[in-house]
């Protein structure tokens, strides 16, 4: 655990940070966010999602949307595999890889 970090990896400005997003989200302060509140975070942003994608979205985290349960959910997500900086970057570079190499025409227009 990172220094400034609570037992679920984050720190107290990321616990902030998404206490603030939650409160953006959360339309009618009812302390859930369901899905006319996730339609509205998402079309605020130029995003149209589709009642499937919604209820997809919802259906990741355990119980109703409140916020203790969607930093859960973040929590549980970024502990899964893959979501190691390096991980990631040899992800990228094995996208790109054919027989060791990566052919730069691939990067041009």
């Amino acid at each position: 655990m990172g220094k400034g970090q609570n037992e679920g990896g984050f720190s107290a400005e990321q616990i902030e940070m998404y206490k603030e997003c939650f409160k953006l989200m959360d339309v009618n302060k009812d302390g859930t966010i369901d899905k006319n509140d996730l339609r509205g975070a998402f079309d605020n942003v130029g995003v149209l999602m589709t009642e499937g994608e919604l209820d997809g979205l919802l259906g990741e985290i355990s119980g109703p949307c409140n916020f203790d349960n969607m930093v859960k959910m973040f929590q549980d997500k970024m502990a899964g595999d893959g979501n190691d900086p390096d991980d990631l970057i040899i992800q990228a570079f094995k996208a790109y890889d054919i027989e060791g190499k990566i052919d730069v025409k691939m990067f041009q227009h």
